[in-house]
């Protein structure tokens, strides 16, 4: 007994698998969405009081935040400040230095 298909009937085929397969999918990813909603609702009525407690504060916090920010920010720029004034002071010492060598070794050559 030969069976003969037709490029109609495989592609038919392979869409009702590819639907199958996206069907089963979707099926697998509301399962799972539903019982996050399901825990998040859980965990927001658990912590029901205590957010009531904390979202009037937020406000006062991001204040506090942006305060801090801004200090902290001042008190970078006088560390990079000092850095570089630092860093200046070592180039003068590194100059006094190398001149320092080149005088001892003019003088010690004077005495040979």
């Amino acid at each position: 007994m030969e069976g003969y298909i037709t490029f109609s009937q495989l592609g038919q085929l392979i869409f009702f698998l590819l639907a199958l397969v996206v069907g089963v999918y979707a099926i697998i990813t509301l399962r799972n969405l539903n019982f996050a909603v399901k825990t998040l609702g859980a965990l927001l009525k658990e912590n029901r009081t205590a957010l009531n407690m904390a979202i009037p504060n937020i406000a006062m916090a991001s204040e506090n935040v942006v305060a801090l920010t801004g200090e902290l920010r001042s008190g970078l720029d006088g560390a990079s400040r000092a850095i570089g004034t630092a860093d200046q002071i070592a180039a003068y010492a590194m100059v006094i230095g190398e001149a320092a060598k080149a005088l001892v070794s003019t003088f010690a050559s004077f005495r040979k």
